[in-house]
């Protein structure tokens, strides 16, 4: 059986990109450790959802099924370990980062920059606006809304 590499997991606050010529991303943890991985965003993302037994574009697919999301699609990681990420802009662009909702406390804005504040006190700025970030953190909400209350195995 094939090791996978576990990035993701209900602990996980976000994960961007990492430029430092080595690394090619960087999860931070709701706890403030930052794991930095030779794989790209991407990459970590399908590995993740391989492990919790899907793949991202099976995720994908069935959100933009039920919710017509062209674009910017929200991703559930795992179902039942309630982990939802929502991308920021294309998940094409390299920039994009990817917030899991549950560590997110509030949003804020100053000088025309948004920041995401999470629950262990931090916050970052993120590379979208305050409209499009409440966009995205809606349908992410609607996403696991509708595959933890209405598609749970009973």
């Amino acid at each position: 059986m094939k090791q996978l590499e576990v990035l993701v997991t209900d602990r996980t606050a976000f994960i961007g990109p990492c430029y430092d010529g080595i690394h090619k991303s960087k999860v931070v943890e709701c706890t403030g450790e930052v794991i930095y991985s030779k794989m790209t965003v991407m990459e970590v993302l399908e590995e993740s959802c391989i492990v919790y037994g899907s793949d991202y574009n099976g995720r994908i697919r069935a959100a933009r099924r039920i919710f017509s999301y062209d674009k910017k699609t929200p991703l559930l990681v795992s179902q039942l370990d309630y982990i939802m990420a929502v991308p920021t802009e294309s998940p094409d662009n390299d920039e994009c980062i990817w917030l899991f909702s549950k560590h997110i406390d509030s949003t804020s804005t100053s000088r025309g920059q948004t920041f995401v504040h999470f629950t262990n006190g931090s916050k970052i700025e993120v590379n979208c606006s305050y409209e499009v970030l409440h966009k995205q953190l809606e349908r992410g909400a609607a996403t696991m809304t509708y595959f933890t209350r209405y598609r749970r195995p009973k």
